[in-house]
């Protein structure tokens, strides 16, 4: 007869090895065969990912993905329908991003068994989507409100978007297929989806005698709006969501905003007085840095290097100014003498290269280094450029009419003109990322 410390010991093992029997310590076991390692495929291909899992205790689940280097998922994984416990699957995963940069990414293969999970990789090569552009936005107004005109390759016009508002700035993001429209004192800012011409989200905004907004200003994620009422900087997600505010000085409101080098920059405006300042927010929290006077409003802000930035404008006293703002010194240095002119427009070529325009007809070549202002274009006032960087090409704005040069190394040359319906209140570019 067993003794009682025998059977409580025989138990006890019986219990434990059921236990363990029950407790899967295997993971599942995979294979690819497809695609063939380091081999190349172009944004939007389709990838037939071909392979074998098993599990003998039971496959849970099976997903491809697409992961880098450190293993950060680039693209959302593709669930496998689970057939058995041991299968063989061929499956179409597609580079669905326009937005992959080249380079070597990890077709990833995740199995799991519901208690342990395994991965498999295979290393492939995609080269990045061309960029291209997509069309030519010309804004202008009317009685009923403000309509972005769509211009193709060759200049030809077609309706675009319509906001019943009036109009204070415009700006677009390639990114995220959206252009701005800020209006004064009359309507919403409106987001609105290209080439599609949808309004996908708004700022409310106010029938006022004082103006409510004064610029739109896209970079990043989606695009800041500056508020005359209450002087605010206001960050919005392309989802309309916003994301930050920044508050400028008492009796000050902002203008023209631009990011660089982990920086908000802000043109402030006395309400009361014609002084202005420049004002240096940290662009991840809001707060403020620094800042020094402007000489005069800002027509546009561009980024250099890590610690310079061209600012463009016209004096109080009407004479134009191109300066270069040192952001460790905090101090303005004008670097060329520029024309008795005033300014109307800039566009930048490079870090060190722009297109600026007068009203005396002209528009110029400005090189930082070696230094040149030369006429580029003679016979325009261009009171709004934009640059194609992937054509090379410049998009000018004089009235009503809109043209494109094909840009030389010292002069340009006209391709296409388009004569709009009313006077052109700015050009976008908008390009397919």
């Amino acid at each position: 007869m067993l003794s009682t410390k025998r059977i409580f010991f025989i138990t006890l093992c019986s219990l434990f090895f059921a236990c363990k029997k029950d407790t899967n310590l295997d993971s599942p076991a995979i294979q690819i065969s497809a695609p063939a390692g380091l081999q190349t495929f172009n944004v939007f291909d389709t990838i037939n990912v071909q392979g074998h899992v098993s599990d003998a205790d039971g496959l849970k689940s099976l997903s491809i993905s697409l992961t880098t280097g450190q293993s950060s998922t680039v693209l959302p994984s593709v669930q496998v329908p689970i057939t058995s416990n041991s299968m063989t699957f061929n499956w179409p995963f597609i580079l669905s991003d326009i937005h992959l940069a080249s380079g070597p990414y990890y077709i990833t293969v995740t199995a799991s068994n519901g208690t342990n999970t395994s991965y498999a990789y295979q290393e492939i090569y995609v080269n990045a989507a061309p960029t291209k552009r997509l069309a030519v936005y010309a804004l202008t107004r009317n009685s009923e409100g403000v309509r972005a005109w769509q211009l193709d390759s060759v200049f030809h016009v077609s309706g675009g978007a319509w906001v019943s508002s009036n109009y204070s700035a415009s700006d677009i993001s390639a990114y995220y297929q959206q252009l701005y429209i800020a209006p004064s004192d009359t309507g919403n800012v409106s987001a609105i989806s290209v080439p599609s011409d949808a309004t996908i989200w708004s700022v409310q905004g106010l029938y006022s005698a004082a103006p409510v907004f004064t610029n739109v200003y896209s970079y990043g994620n989606a695009a800041y709006v500056s508020f005359y009422v209450g002087g605010y900087v206001k960050y919005f997600d392309h989802n309309g969501a916003q994301q930050m505010v920044v508050t400028t000085d008492l009796g000050y409101y902002p203008i023209k905003t631009c990011v660089w080098n982990n920086y908000l920059f802000v043109e402030e405006k006395s309400i009361t007085s014609s002084t202005e300042d420049l004002v240096l927010y940290y662009a991840s929290t809001g707060v403020g840095y620094q800042q020094c006077a402007l000489p005069g409003p800002v027509i546009a802000m561009y980024g250099m290097d890590n610690n310079d930035l061209f600012i463009f404008g016209n004096q109080t006293s009407g004479a134009p100014y191109m300066e270069e703002y040192n952001i460790s010194g905090n101090l303005f240095y004008a670097p060329i003498s520029l024309p008795n002119a005033k300014l109307l427009s800039v566009a930048q070529i490079s870090s060190g290269s722009f297109l600026i325009g007068f009203n005396n007809g002209n528009v110029y070549q400005y090189t930082y280094n070696p230094s040149n202002f030369l006429t580029y274009i003679s016979g325009v006032n261009a009171s709004h450029i934009r640059y194609d960087a992937v054509n090379n090409q410049a998009v000018i704005a004089s009235n009503n009419i809109v043209q494109e040069y094909n840009c030389g190394i010292s002069s340009a040359t006209l391709a296409y003109s388009a004569t709009m319906p009313d006077s052109v209140l700015d050009v976008q570019i908008l390009f397919n990322k």
